[in-house]
Protein backbone atom coordinates (compact mmCIF):
# COMPACT_ATOMS: atom_id res chain seq x y z
CA UNK A 1 0.00 0.00 0.00
CA UNK A 2 2.52 2.39 1.09
CA UNK A 3 4.66 1.63 -1.93
CA UNK A 4 1.75 1.74 -4.79
CA UNK A 5 0.25 5.41 -2.97
CA UNK A 6 4.23 6.92 -3.67
CA UNK A 7 4.91 5.69 -6.99
CA UNK A 8 2.75 3.09 -9.03
CA UNK A 9 5.98 1.67 -10.93
CA UNK A 10 7.61 -0.35 -8.18
CA UNK A 11 9.89 -3.19 -8.07
CA UNK A 12 9.63 -5.75 -5.19
CA UNK A 13 12.10 -8.07 -3.33
CA UNK A 14 10.43 -11.14 -1.19
CA UNK A 15 13.72 -11.24 1.03
CA UNK A 16 12.48 -14.43 3.12
CA UNK A 17 13.01 -17.18 0.56
CA UNK A 18 17.31 -18.36 0.49
CA UNK A 19 17.76 -14.34 -1.14
CA UNK A 20 21.27 -13.68 -2.16
CA UNK A 21 20.80 -11.17 -4.54
CA UNK A 22 23.45 -7.98 -3.43
CA UNK A 23 21.64 -5.22 -4.54
CA UNK A 24 22.88 -1.96 -5.49
CA UNK A 25 21.25 2.01 -5.34
CA UNK A 26 22.04 5.41 -5.86
CA UNK A 27 20.84 8.74 -4.73
CA UNK A 28 18.09 9.19 -7.10
CA UNK A 29 16.45 5.68 -5.91
CA UNK A 30 14.09 5.68 -2.94
CA UNK A 31 13.44 2.03 -0.92
CA UNK A 32 11.39 1.19 1.25
CA UNK A 33 12.28 -1.34 3.87
CA UNK A 34 9.36 -3.52 5.80
CA UNK A 35 9.99 -5.93 8.40
CA UNK A 36 7.56 -8.05 10.93
CA UNK A 37 8.48 -8.21 14.60
CA UNK A 38 9.82 -10.94 16.17
CA UNK A 39 9.97 -10.41 19.99
CA UNK A 40 10.58 -7.17 19.63
CA UNK A 41 13.39 -7.35 17.14
CA UNK A 42 14.14 -6.88 13.70
CA UNK A 43 13.98 -11.07 12.36
CA UNK A 44 17.63 -12.45 11.97
CA UNK A 45 16.75 -13.51 8.66
CA UNK A 46 16.05 -10.24 7.55
CA UNK A 47 18.51 -8.38 8.82
CA UNK A 48 21.35 -10.77 7.01
CA UNK A 49 19.50 -10.17 3.81
CA UNK A 50 19.32 -6.48 4.08
CA UNK A 51 23.07 -6.90 3.79
CA UNK A 52 22.87 -7.73 0.69
CA UNK A 53 21.39 -4.23 -0.12
CA UNK A 54 23.76 -1.56 -0.75
CA UNK A 55 23.17 2.18 -0.74
CA UNK A 56 24.81 5.66 -1.79
CA UNK A 57 23.08 7.87 0.70
CA UNK A 58 19.87 6.50 -0.99
CA UNK A 59 16.73 7.72 0.75
CA UNK A 60 14.62 5.03 2.70
CA UNK A 61 11.19 4.22 4.68
CA UNK A 62 11.35 1.58 7.31
CA UNK A 63 8.37 0.14 8.24
CA UNK A 64 7.89 -2.80 11.24
CA UNK A 65 4.55 -4.78 11.94
CA UNK A 66 3.54 -6.11 14.78
CA UNK A 67 0.43 -7.66 16.35
CA UNK A 68 -0.77 -5.33 18.96
CA UNK A 69 1.76 -6.12 21.41
CA UNK A 70 4.88 -4.09 21.05
CA UNK A 71 7.10 -3.57 18.69
CA UNK A 72 10.18 -2.16 21.46
CA UNK A 73 13.45 -2.06 19.55
CA UNK A 74 12.16 -3.64 15.93
CA UNK A 75 12.06 0.24 14.32
CA UNK A 76 15.59 1.23 15.71
CA UNK A 77 17.24 -1.61 14.88
CA UNK A 78 15.58 -1.49 11.20
CA UNK A 79 17.28 2.25 11.21
CA UNK A 80 20.46 1.20 12.09
CA UNK A 81 20.92 -1.47 10.14
CA UNK A 82 20.00 0.33 7.26
CA UNK A 83 22.23 3.00 7.86
CA UNK A 84 25.21 0.72 7.91
CA UNK A 85 23.80 -0.30 4.56
CA UNK A 86 24.68 3.53 3.16
CA UNK A 87 20.86 4.35 3.08
CA UNK A 88 19.16 7.58 5.09
CA UNK A 89 15.87 6.92 6.67
CA UNK A 90 13.82 9.97 5.72
CA UNK A 91 10.47 8.49 8.06
CA UNK A 92 9.31 5.01 9.92
CA UNK A 93 6.29 3.58 11.06
CA UNK A 94 4.88 0.91 13.45
CA UNK A 95 1.85 -0.46 11.91
CA UNK A 96 -0.51 -3.72 13.21
CA UNK A 97 -1.97 -6.69 11.70
CA UNK A 98 -3.31 -9.43 12.94
CA UNK A 99 -0.82 -11.41 14.88
CA UNK A 100 0.54 -14.44 13.18
CA UNK A 101 0.60 -17.00 16.18
CA UNK A 102 -2.19 -15.66 18.27
CA UNK A 103 -4.91 -14.90 15.63
CA UNK A 104 -7.59 -13.54 17.98
CA UNK A 105 -4.80 -10.69 18.58
CA UNK A 106 -5.62 -7.81 16.08
CA UNK A 107 -8.09 -9.81 14.07
CA UNK A 108 -8.91 -7.99 10.88
CA UNK A 109 -5.82 -5.68 10.91
CA UNK A 110 -4.86 -3.19 9.53
CA UNK A 111 -8.65 -2.41 9.26
CA UNK A 112 -10.05 1.27 7.13
CA UNK A 113 -8.94 3.26 10.02
CA UNK A 114 -5.24 1.49 9.44
CA UNK A 115 -5.55 1.77 5.87
CA UNK A 116 -6.22 5.71 6.00
CA UNK A 117 -3.23 6.25 8.60
CA UNK A 118 -1.24 4.44 5.77
CA UNK A 119 -2.04 6.05 3.15
CA UNK A 120 -1.57 9.80 5.08
CA UNK A 121 1.62 7.99 6.06
CA UNK A 122 2.90 7.64 2.13
CA UNK A 123 1.53 11.22 1.17
CA UNK A 124 4.01 12.08 3.79
CA UNK A 125 6.83 10.11 3.06
CA UNK A 126 6.86 11.67 -1.02
CA UNK A 127 6.28 14.56 0.38
CA UNK A 128 9.87 14.54 2.52
CA UNK A 129 11.39 12.59 -0.67
CA UNK A 130 10.99 15.73 -2.67
CA UNK A 131 11.94 17.58 -0.01
CA UNK A 132 14.91 15.37 0.74
CA UNK A 133 15.85 15.50 -2.61
CA UNK A 134 16.63 19.76 -2.65
CA UNK A 135 17.72 19.92 1.05
CA UNK A 136 19.49 16.88 2.06
CA UNK A 137 19.35 16.92 5.79
CA UNK A 138 21.91 15.08 7.01
CA UNK A 139 19.79 14.50 10.73
CA UNK A 140 19.22 11.07 11.88
CA UNK A 141 15.60 9.84 11.51
CA UNK A 142 14.44 9.53 15.36
CA UNK A 143 12.31 6.70 16.29
CA UNK A 144 11.05 4.86 19.49
CA UNK A 145 13.44 2.12 20.93
CA UNK A 146 16.46 1.65 22.63
CA UNK A 147 19.77 0.30 22.38
CA UNK A 148 21.91 -1.94 23.56
CA UNK A 149 18.62 -3.63 22.11
CA UNK A 150 16.44 -6.03 24.27
CA UNK A 151 17.86 -9.75 24.59
CA UNK A 152 16.74 -12.04 21.23
CA UNK A 153 14.53 -14.29 22.83
CA UNK A 154 13.51 -17.71 21.38
CA UNK A 155 9.66 -18.55 21.08
CA UNK A 156 9.30 -22.06 21.97
CA UNK A 157 5.63 -22.66 19.56
CA UNK A 158 5.66 -24.71 16.46
CA UNK A 159 3.04 -25.27 14.32
CA UNK A 160 2.72 -29.02 12.66
CA UNK A 161 0.39 -30.59 10.29
CA UNK A 162 -3.13 -33.03 11.52
CA UNK A 163 -4.83 -34.92 9.19
CA UNK A 164 -6.28 -32.36 6.73
CA UNK A 165 -2.33 -32.43 5.31
CA UNK A 166 -2.65 -33.66 1.26
CA UNK A 167 0.96 -33.74 1.54
CA UNK A 168 0.61 -30.77 -1.76
CA UNK A 169 4.05 -29.28 -0.99
CA UNK A 170 2.87 -25.96 -0.20
CA UNK A 171 4.57 -25.27 3.20
CA UNK A 172 7.89 -27.43 2.38
CA UNK A 173 8.27 -24.81 -0.65
CA UNK A 174 7.13 -21.32 1.26
CA UNK A 175 9.04 -22.06 4.74
CA UNK A 176 11.75 -19.04 4.53
CA UNK A 177 14.25 -21.39 6.77
CA UNK A 178 13.12 -25.17 5.48
CA UNK A 179 11.71 -25.89 8.31
CA UNK A 180 9.59 -29.12 6.84
CA UNK A 181 10.54 -31.96 5.71
CA UNK A 182 9.40 -33.11 2.46
CA UNK A 183 8.91 -36.71 3.00
CA UNK A 184 7.08 -35.72 6.50
CA UNK A 185 5.31 -32.01 6.04
CA UNK A 186 2.66 -32.85 8.99
CA UNK A 187 6.30 -32.57 10.51
CA UNK A 188 8.57 -29.29 11.74
CA UNK A 189 12.23 -29.33 12.64
CA UNK A 190 12.43 -27.06 15.87
CA UNK A 191 15.69 -26.78 15.46
CA UNK A 192 15.33 -24.43 12.68
CA UNK A 193 11.55 -23.36 12.58
CA UNK A 194 11.41 -19.62 14.01
CA UNK A 195 7.88 -19.79 14.66
CA UNK A 196 7.15 -16.78 12.03
CA UNK A 197 3.59 -18.88 10.97
CA UNK A 198 3.99 -18.95 7.32
CA UNK A 199 3.11 -21.95 6.88
CA UNK A 200 -0.10 -21.73 8.80
CA UNK A 201 -0.84 -18.63 6.92
CA UNK A 202 -0.31 -20.54 3.57
CA UNK A 203 -1.95 -23.93 4.27
CA UNK A 204 -4.85 -24.59 1.71
CA UNK A 205 -6.16 -26.90 4.05
CA UNK A 206 -5.56 -25.01 6.81
CA UNK A 207 -3.61 -27.97 7.87
CA UNK A 208 -0.83 -26.63 9.98
CA UNK A 209 -1.79 -24.79 13.35
CA UNK A 210 -0.38 -24.34 16.48
CA UNK A 211 -1.53 -26.45 19.43
CA UNK A 212 -0.73 -28.18 22.87
CA UNK A 213 -0.72 -27.31 26.05
CA UNK A 214 2.23 -24.13 26.09
CA UNK A 215 0.64 -22.50 23.42
CA UNK A 216 -2.87 -22.47 24.94
CA UNK A 217 -1.28 -21.43 28.35
CA UNK A 218 0.81 -18.67 26.45
CA UNK A 219 -2.09 -17.41 23.93
CA UNK A 220 -4.66 -16.84 27.42
CA UNK A 221 -1.98 -14.63 28.66
CA UNK A 222 -1.45 -13.15 25.99
CA UNK A 223 -5.68 -12.84 25.03
CA UNK A 224 -6.06 -11.64 28.80
CA UNK A 225 -2.78 -9.13 29.16
CA UNK A 226 -3.80 -7.17 26.09
CA UNK A 227 -7.70 -8.01 26.10
CA UNK A 228 -9.66 -4.58 24.72
CA UNK A 229 -6.26 -2.57 23.80
CA UNK A 230 -5.88 -1.46 20.44
CA UNK A 231 -2.17 -0.23 19.39
CA UNK A 232 -2.70 2.71 16.94
CA UNK A 233 0.01 2.93 14.17
CA UNK A 234 3.16 5.68 15.06
CA UNK A 235 4.66 7.45 12.29
CA UNK A 236 8.38 9.30 12.44
CA UNK A 237 10.16 11.53 9.78
CA UNK A 238 13.20 13.42 9.36
CA UNK A 239 13.03 16.87 10.22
Amino acid sequence: MIGKAINKDIKEHDITLNFREELLFDKRDFVLFAVPVFAGRVPAQASQAISLFKGNNTPAIIVCVYGNRDYEDALIELRNITQSQGFVPIAGGAFVARHSIFPNMAPGRPDEKDRIKILEFAQQCKEHYNEYALNKPSNCLKVKGNFPYRAPSVIPLYPAGDDKCTNCGTCVKLCPVGAIPEHNPTETNHALCISCARCVAICPKHSRIFSGELYESIKMKFEENLAGIRKEPETFFNR
